[in-house]
């Protein structure tokens, strides 16, 4: 059985960073950071290697917010989590496209 791959969304000096797979990409934008996440998490599943995007609320705290294999890809709408030390909304009803 193959390990899941993780791809992790966090927040670090005001830009979001998305870690994983022996990678880490810098955006300036959340919506940004999550669709590059998902976006590579479901490129890793179509070639074998499953993957989840993860959302660092906190030092401690993750939450699993797509799946391969389990979400809609590319999902219909984007609930952002919000994380515990930022003002930012919970939610955007951006739509991906």
């Amino acid at each position: 059985m193959n390990t899941l791959v993780q791809f992790i969304v966090l927040k670090r000096e005001n830009k979001w960073v998305v870690k994983g797979n022996n990678l880490e990409r810098v955006f300036s934008v959340q919506r940004e950071a999550v669709e590059a996440a998902i976006h590579l998490a479901n490129e890793s599943g179509k070639e074998g290697h499953p993957a989840a995007v993860l959302f660092q609320k906190s030092k401690t705290k993750f939450e699993k917010i797509w799946t391969y294999g389990e979400s809609p890809y590319p999902p219909p709408r984007l609930d952002l989590p919000k994380t515990s030390s930022t003002p930012e909304p919970g939610k955007l009803a951006d739509t991906l496209g």
